[in-house]
């Protein structure tokens, strides 16, 4: 078997990414399930990853190491980057559905400069964001595409043709526009609040409860964010912390 991994940090579009593939490859998921299971995470896998098929695509949250699973059967990687600056915004949100309770913004956004990351991720394994980019994108062990979270939302069918050329797949201009369409966010978050109001199933966080809070999963894939309306020192904080590394990665 061949593994296509889906890399990215936490909160920055891999499920996004995730379900325009699936539209395209497999067809509409009946659920969000299916699409787990036909494009796994390595996180929350759907019982054991199947290793029989000829090519799997794999969500995973991890650096590139010596330590990740199924290494030796890598093909290629999809390294998903988004500015860190939105996936704070996005983290501090995720934080609240997860919890039930809206997080300190200032403190969490200033333990996010300080660390790099968000701190529960970085005990998770998953690094910081500079170490996890540097880990996907400098590697020479097997060819890695990057898709950009900006460029994606700019021209997101765009970014699916590249996409589908680097997996070899043969381009259907129907089926790009069919999938484009499927994945729109408005789309996937009623799929959300379906399954969650039903109590069913899901691989979106938080359950009915979240809905109750207004909190969803798939939020409003916002890019190019302040941190200003938390406290006006924090943008200064915040590039003057991560500019090396978005110089290198941007």
């Amino acid at each position: 078997m061949k593994v296509v991994w889906l890399a990215s940090y936490p909160k920055s579009g891999n499920t996004w990414v995730r379900f325009l593939l699936h539209h395209y490859l497999f067809g509409e998921p009946g659920n969000s399930l299916e699409l787990n299971r036909r494009i796994p995470d390595l996180h929350r896998p759907a019982g054991r990853i199947d290793t029989s098929a000829e090519r799997l695509l794999v969500k995973t949250h991890f650096p590139l190491s010596d330590s990740l699973p199924y290494l030796a059967m890598t093909d290629r990687a999809i390294h998903i980057q988004r500015h860190p600056k939105d996936v704070l915004l996005s983290g501090m949100n995720y934080t609240r559905l997860e919890s039930g309770r809206p997080p300190d913004a200032a403190a969490y956004a200033r333990a996010f400069i300080e660390s790099g990351g968000d701190p529960s991720w970085i005990k998770m394994g998953f690094g910081t964001w500079a170490s996890h980019a540097e880990s996907w994108r400098t590697t020479e062990r097997f060819p890695v595409h990057t898709v950009h979270y900006e460029a994606l939302r700019a021209d997101t069918a765009r970014e699916l043709r590249s996409i589908l050329g680097f997996l070899d797949e043969p381009l259907d201009e129907g089926r790009v526009a069919r999938a484009v369409e499927l994945s729109g966010f408005e789309r996937m978050q009623t799929i959300e609040r379906k399954e969650k109001t039903r109590g069913a199933d899901s691989l979106f966080r938080g359950g009915r409860e979240s809905l109750e809070r207004g909190a969803l999963f798939m939020n409003k894939g916002a890019t190019g964010q302040s941190l200003a309306p938390i406290d006006p020192a924090l943008d200064t904080e915040f590039d003057a912390a991560f500019a090396e590394t978005l110089a290198r990665f941007a």
